[in-house]
């Protein structure tokens, strides 16, 4: 991470305010920033901010992101929550746009997301054997009891089923 010019534009802005613009370029353009720049006095080229944001935003933001990362990649499987698949997927696509990310790391996370939506799809199979299971095993019960008649089982075998 480069440190700033004291001759710097940017130099003029306090640290809260760099901080600011750092934020509002993560969700605003260049011309945005260059008028949320002017407002506060500072006149700069596009380039000027765009070099800004690739040296001194940037590298802040990577660290974040591997941090996260770390993080993530050390929660097992069966621990992984919706919330958890919603932000490795979030952490992949964004290490997928860093220049500097490591493809190890980036192949470690879409294993990482694609085991989870796996896993997510197999615990939703399961429930839905268990409930067909469950159904059968009623409507072989009512078809084994001999104390009703056989319109009032297959009544009953088709509301198990939910066939009325």
């Amino acid at each position: 991470m480069k440190k700033l010019r004291k001759d710097s534009k940017f130099a003029r802005l306090t640290e809260e305010q760099r901080g600011e613009l750092a934020l509002y370029l993560e969700c605003n353009g260049l011309e945005d920033a260059q008028q949320w720049l002017a407002a506060r006095g500072v006149e700069v080229s596009l380039q000027n901010i765009s070099e800004y944001y690739r040296l001194h935003v940037l590298p802040y933001k990577w660290v974040r992101m591997e941090t996260a990362a770390a993080v993530l990649s050390k929660v097992g499987g069966d621990k992984v929550t919706d919330a958890a698949h919603r932000a490795v997927a979030q952490r992949v696509f964004e290490l997928s746009t860093d220049p500097k990310a490591d493809p190890e790391l980036l192949a470690k996370f879409y294993k990482l997301m694609n085991d989870g939506q796996a896993t997510a799809q197999n615990e939703r199979k399961l429930a839905l054997l268990e409930a067909k299971a469950r159904r059968a095993d009623e409507a072989q019960a009512v078809a084994g009891d001999k104390t009703k008649s056989a319109d009032e089982r297959m009544q009953k075998i088709r509301e198990i089923f939910g066939l009325n």
